[in-house]
């Protein structure tokens, strides 16, 4: 496997091979791209200038037929963060993109004009994206695909990132082809927009370069253990992630009305049981994988009452952002601003967030969907008013002197009431990456070991260490090109080693594993103190502390001191 080195501005290219004695050997997916960044991008550099780095990486098990390996991890400097950033994406361009031995692909520099990059069996080219200008992704795609083929991978910017948009996304084509996949968070299709690369292109080819030292024992680690997750996720593949509505509203962690109550009175009208009769009614499709070697199959794909597509997937982050934290209670409009949202290229959370303060606010109409659809037509547009509502949910606030922001280090708050969840808040004030439920997800029911008690889901008790070792073990499930969903526990990080040891003729222990989750949380760290961004930071805006949860009564009961020490042991390993 190599890195590809990509001068955008030049169209120079430098390949560097993975060897066993590389530093990079055992890295890939977000352990990569964060090693690469910490190494080589200036931590006080401008995200959005010619220093900044955006890295398309696949994860150590990505090519092979570990279940659910198949995603791709986007990393540079984050316009909205200002820190590190990972973000992670699933669909068809990680398998073909490793398929040509590349572990990385780096683009470097500031081009001068709107770019296409190709990636075919004759190597990277590049040819001019200018006529594709303010294209949205659905019609890029669309367009690629009858000129070059159905059956490429596409990794693209919309018109948000053209614009330099900081919630702007990278989307990637699913399996039917559509530009439904987004590397959403952290505004890294502005990075792209930086570069001014429009679209990388991966053309198909019949064989792959990843190799498996002993194919014969990785499949006995890893058929097992894809059968136990289709039968142990099969409410996933029926439901798909809207399953969560019902239950985190009952909860009292469904954020709702921006974040000033828990539950929903409407959740019944968003949930996963009512997309799945509208799917099912509609002849849509349901059980979809996200990517070629996924085995939960927790996506869908929504139509309107005529037939025709309108989005997929739609999952409960989107939900939750655009429905009951708009108080918006109809799936097809939820769906309507889900294909908004990745045809301009925009962050579903980050936007629905920042929607929420609009409206809170008193600048928009609760529930006021026909509003919204004309503000993403604004952001496609890259107007005035696009461009108050395409840069974050801080940035917003800050131009209308609103202060009851849910964000920490600049990025929204996902859909987990912290006042609640109280793992999920210690995730959400110490990762790296801003408030990003992704980098250790606590929700309700999962733990990291199944042999620890970490206590009551609305107390303290426990939670910091449950944060704590989810963050790692989803560092390094990021790495190895893996869905979280599979599970960051202490117990699967005995497969990560199996597998890997199959593969690469390694002989890793899980604990060998586990010290690779803590080398780049270690370097995303040292990265973003470096950048100004320190342990003082973790930390939530006053309102989560002063008032309480509707209707369970909670705030946010951890010290800021407890989240300023958080990472101090994995310092002193």
């Amino acid at each position: 496997m190599k890195i590809a080195r990509i001068n955008v501005d030049t169209e120079k290219l430098k390949y560097e091979d993975i060897s066993e004695e590389s530093k990079y050997f055992l890295l890939g997916g977000r352990g990569l791209s964060s090693q690469i960044i910490h190494d080589e991008v200036p931590p006080l550099c401008d995200s959005l200038g010619e220093e900044n780095k955006l890295i398309f990486t696949t994860g150590l098990l990505t090519g092979s037929p570990f279940p659910c390996s198949g995603r791709t991890s986007v990393g540079a400097k984050s316009p909205l963060t200002n820190g590190i950033k990972e973000a992670n994406v699933g669909g068809r361009p990680s398998i073909m993109l490793a398929s040509y031995g590349i572990r990385a692909l780096v683009l470097e520099g500031k081009s001068p004009e709107l770019k296409f990059i190709f990636i075919d069996k004759d190597g990277i080219k590049f040819d001019s994206a200018e006529k594709y200008k303010g294209f949205g992704n659905y019609k890029l795609h669309d367009d690629l695909a009858r000129k070059y083929g159905k059956r490429l991978g596409i990794y693209s910017i919309g018109p948000a990132g053209e614009h330099l948009m900081k919630a702007a996304s990278v989307a990637a084509n699913d399996l039917e082809g559509y530009p439904s996949r987004h590397a959403a968070r952290g505004g890294l299709g502005a990075v792209m927009g930086s570069k001014k690369i429009k679209a990388i292109i991966i053309f198909p080819r019949r064989s792959s370069e990843v190799r498996i030292s002993d194919i014969k024992k990785f499949r006995e680690v890893s058929k097992p253990f894809a059968k136990e997750l289709a039968e142990s996720k099969k409410n996933f593949s029926i439901y798909g992630t809207a399953n969560m509505v019902r239950a985190m509203s009952a909860y009292g962690g469904l954020p709702t009305k921006n974040f000033r109550m828990g539950s929903y009175d409407k959740a019944i009208d968003i949930s996963g049981e009512r997309l799945h009769e509208l799917v099912t009614a509609r002849k849509g499709r349901k059980r979809v994988p996200c990517s070629p070697t996924c085995v939960i199959k927790c996506s869908n794909i929504f139509v309107d009452e005529n037939g025709n597509h309108v989005t997929s997937s739609l999952e409960y982050e989107t939900i939750f952002a655009n429905g009951s934290n708009l108080l918006i209670d109809n799936l097809d409009d939820i769906a309507r601003i889900d294909h908004l949202c990745d045809d301009a290229g925009i962050d579903t959370i980050e936007f629905g967030v920042t929607m929420g303060v609009a409206m809170d606010a008193g600048k928009v109409k609760w529930g006021d969907a026909q509003k919204v659809f004309e503000i993403l037509e604004e952001i496609k547009e890259g107007s005035k008013v696009g461009k108050l509502f395409g840069n974050g949910v801080c940035h917003l606030g800050k131009e209308i002197g609103f202060t009851r922001i849910p964000h920490v280090k600049g990025q929204g708050i996902s859909g987990y009431e912290p006042r609640v969840f109280k793992a999920m808040s210690a995730t959400y004030a110490t990762t790296p990456m801003g408030a990003d439920h992704t980098a250790g997800a606590a929700i309700a029911g999962r733990v990291a070991s199944q042999t620890k008690d970490y206590g009551e889901l609305t107390e303290n008790k426990g939670k910091l260490d449950l944060s704590y070792e989810l963050q790692l073990y989803t560092a390094i499930l990021d790495s190895m090109g893996c869905c979280y969903f599979i599970g960051p526990s202490y117990e699967n990080m005995e497969i990560i080693a199996e597998a890997l040891n199959t593969m690469y003729s390694t002989n890793l222990s899980r604990d060998n594993v586990i010290s690779i989750g803590k080398k780049i949380i270690k370097n995303e760290l040292i990265f973003n103190e470096r950048a100004g961004i320190t342990q003082d930071q973790n930390d939530f805006p006053p309102f989560f502390r002063e008032e309480p949860s509707n209707p369970l009564d909670l705030k946010v009961t951890f010290q800021k001191e407890a989240f300023k020490n958080f990472w101090q042991k994995l310092k002193e390993t």
